[in-house]
């Protein structure tokens, strides 16, 4: 079955190379925060203006306002009532109101604006329903979270059996709500037993190229998954209405040596830039059971919503098409354009009418930039 999918895809990429995206262009930056960060997870921004960021390598939770170039911190690192032992990513719950993770202490924080306003304890009921993971937030007051299962023993394959179901939670009455089931990341995974058959020792590590099928919840309930076979965008309305979008237009690369050899020249790159990455042995980066058939055609972990309600999220860097650029995905699963940006900038994040590209410098810094979204461009969401 796997080798008849590979075909068809190759057949479908000859046809697909051709119908090129749009290019969308960024306009030029209406604003800069000199302030140098270390390691950016969540950029939100308030009514106001200004922007909640956090950086939990360095300067945790911060407030930025770009007309005045301030930063100030919010409340500090500990365990008290509005403290948190890391900085987690800043979630949108309505207005100007947000909720971070306290992953070190299994809590919740909630803020108003760059206000620390309650602390909700590891016994809440809906904390516990979550484990106190929440992977998204709205303000129709629901938080997004995943019901893991246990994986199989063994090498792990995607396949149905290794997916997880995604979780709706109501944070006022607690109502969970099954929303469907996600295709998880692969891993390999190595478990040791005893005599009894009792698990004495398990690891498990990622495999090169791999990806799970990405979520994300927009502020106003609908919730976009990104599939992998076939590469489309599903969409649920805060409804519950499922719309299905059709295979994306997009080439499917073959894994052969030249891809390999592309893949690992990028991360040497990307090592070398970043004196904090921690190299890992030659063995367990290279070995050819390691990598997929193909390239997988998303990168993880780095999807946004536009200011209209477009998904967007990066594209897979290949032998071809080594630089950084996204898919923009409309609400109805259409691939609607393209954003390229320098090798050492990143779309991070959007506001009501703007979107927040992270630039890194040579020593590993990050400043933010602010650029007006170009609405005009792009069809309605």
């Amino acid at each position: 079955m796997r080798a008849l999918l590979i075909a068809v895809a190759c057949a479908m990429s000859s046809s697909l190379a051709a119908q090129r995206p749009a290019i969308i262009k960024l306009q030029p930056q209406d604003a800069r925060l000199e302030t140098a960060f270390t390691a950016i997870t969540s950029i939100r921004e308030l009514s106001d203006g200004r922007v909640l960021v956090t950086d939990p390598r360095d300067l945790q939770l911060v407030v930025a306002d770009f007309r005045s170039g301030d930063v100030r911190q919010i409340s500090r690192r500990g365990g008290g009532p509005g403290e948190y032992g890391m900085a987690a990513p800043v979630q949108p719950i309505g207005g100007d109101s947000s909720l971070m993770v306290d992953f070190m202490q299994r809590r919740w924080l909630l803020l108003h604006a760059d206000r620390m306003v309650a602390t909700v304890s590891q016994d809440d009921a809906v904390v516990r329903a979550t484990r106190g993971f929440a992977f998204g937030t709205d303000r129709l007051g629901h938080v997004l979270t995943v019901g893991y299962t246990d994986p199989p023993d063994g090498q792990l394959v995607t396949t149905l059996r290794d997916s997880s179901l995604l979780l709706l939670v109501h944070r006022g009455s607690g109502r969970t709500d099954t929303l469907t089931r996600i295709l998880e990341r692969p891993t390999a995974r190595t478990v040791t037993r005893n005599a009894k058959g009792e698990v004495t020792a398990s690891s498990a590590r990622a495999l090169r190229l791999r990806v799970g099928e990405q979520y994300k919840l927009h502020e106003d309930g609908s919730l976009a998954i990104i599939r992998i076979n076939p590469f489309r965008v599903d969409w649920r309305s805060p409804e519950g209405r499922w719309t299905l979008g059709a295979a994306l237009p997009v080439p499917v690369i073959r894994m052969n040596n030249r891809e390999k050899q592309a893949s690992l020249a990028r991360t040497a790159r990307s090592m070398a830039a970043n004196p904090s990455s921690t190299p890992l042995p030659p063995q367990l980066v290279t070995p050819d059971d390691d990598w997929p058939d193909v390239m997988p055609p998303y990168v993880m972990g780095e999807t946004i919503f536009s200011p209209e309600g477009h998904v967007i999220f990066r594209r897979q860097p290949s032998a071809d098409q080594p630089g950084i650029a996204y898919h923009v995905v409309d609400r109805r699963g259409r691939l609607v354009g393209m954003i390229e940006l320098k090798d050492n900038e990143r779309l991070f994040a959007s506001g009501a009418r703007s979107v927040y590209v992270v630039e890194t410098d040579a020593d590993d810094l990050k400043y933010i930039r602010r650029h007006p979204w170009p609405h005009s461009t792009l069809p309605p969401g």
